[in-house]
């Protein structure tokens, strides 16, 4: 069978309302994703649960996420990448708002880890649609400018549902995150056209497998997915345990702890902003460097007691660092594979939050073993290591600089 044809460009004036309306979808894939992470010690209660098994609700979500992924790129390059995010959008949608009414905790894991499958079929099918129509040369800036919106999501998922949780209860959470994903699908079919003349490859095994073919053809493939694994797991590990980590030193609340997780994003915001600039003239070898470094040295801040509010600002490094680093990971993710772009970012996608899924499962032995300080600072050196090694193993290709 014959590779699938790459999908011709479109006119580049429709690029901007597609990057905003697939923003926000962004925003609502990532809002649900974060939410968990500030309520972690207010559903221990809720359930009567310990902390560490409520932050398996984290490893379903994200295990799920990876795991969806081999299925979910052949189907958006078969079916079309904004049928599949609007489909996605609405099962996730169902799921949140069925969320809303769970009893007992393994009636919330089911549920969460089901909805870890739909918000897998979004940003990364999201990303390959901007691939599609983005040269390389503009590509990072262009996925910069999605993830600016994207971004304010998981801040928002994160800041809100500590708050919300705090004033109104932890499902009043989950049932805005069901209205966010609706609203984003009814405005992906309303506003957002399939192509007409798309050619996209029949929905197979043999299809499928021809793509992952495709995919794995490029050696930096195998390589990409791993580093993006690694930091997968190294960075967020961590965020099922701030809130307890917080409340422990300072005795602060799921408010205080869901504004520090938030501050990440915020982060992210930052590097949004500027990517045109960094990629300009900082160029992608050094953006990796400096990301790993910053990732680091917030980490291995937070590891030693400080006013809750100095979290803040560790946090909003280390969300700044995170991007310096992934942001460029995307940017070549997309381009190992451009006649089977969805199923390269789904990949990218898979590896990436397999590395969510048992981050947190590691990062937990590690407390356990060696208590916070010296965990978070093994855990602070080891990213740091991977930024400064990141741009040896795999120098980006493609960059204006």
């Amino acid at each position: 069978m014959a590779e699938p044809e790459a999908e011709p460009q479109p006119a580049g004036d429709n690029l901007s309302l597609l990057i905003a309306i697939l923003g926000l979808c962004g925003f609502a894939s990532t809002f649900t994703m974060r939410l968990v992470d500030p309520l972690v010690p207010t559903l221990a209660n809720e359930f009567g649960q310990s902390v560490h098994q409520i932050a398996f609700l984290v490893t379903a979500f994200s295990g799920c996420y990876a795991l969806g992924q081999p299925f979910l790129g052949p189907i958006a390059d078969s079916v079309g990448k904004l049928r599949s995010i609007a489909t996605c959008l609405a099962g996730l949608c169902l799921l949140s708002a069925l969320s809303v009414f769970a009893t007992e905790f393994w009636m919330l894991l089911g549920l969460r880890a089901a909805a870890g499958v739909m918000a897998g079929g979004i940003i990364p099918a999201a990303m390959a649609a901007i691939g599609d129509r983005a040269p390389m040369a503009e590509r990072q800036i262009m996925l910069g400018r999605f993830l600016v919106i994207m971004i304010i999501g998981q801040m928002s998922g994160a800041a809100f549902s500590g708050v919300v949780a705090d004033h109104i209860g932890w499902r009043a959470v989950l049932g805005v995150a069901a209205v966010l994903a609706g609203g984003s699908a009814l405005l992906v079919k309303l506003v957002l056209k399939p192509r007409p003349d798309a050619k996209r490859p029949p929905l197979s095994l043999a299809g499928a497998v021809t793509s992952y073919k495709a995919v794995f053809a490029n050696p930096r493939s195998k390589l990409l997915y791993l580093l993006v694994l690694v930091e997968g797991a190294l960075v967020f590990g961590l965020p099922p345990f701030v809130a307890a980590i917080l409340h422990e030193r300072s005795g602060v609340g799921a408010s205080e702890a869901g504004l520090v997780i938030g501050a990440m994003g915020l982060g992210g915001l930052v590097y949004g902003m500027l990517t045109r600039i960094l990629v300009q003239r900082v160029g992608p070898r050094q953006m990796m460097r400096y990301g790993g470094l910053a990732m680091g040295l917030g980490y291995v801040a937070f590891a030693f007691p400080a006013p809750w509010w100095s979290a803040f600002g560790l946090f909003l490094l280390t969300g700044f660092g995170f991007f310096l680093l992934h942001g460029t990971f995307q940017a070549q993710a997309t381009e190992l594979a451009p006649t089977a772009r969805g199923s390269a970012m789904a990949l990218f996608a898979g590896f990436f939050f397999m590395g969510h899924a048992t981050g947190p499962l590691a990062t937990g032995a590690l407390l356990h073993l060696f208590g916070t300080q010296v965990a978070l600072v093994i855990v602070g050196v080891a990213i740091a290591v991977l930024g400064l090694l990141t741009p040896r193993l795999l120098p980006p290709l493609g960059s204006k600089t």
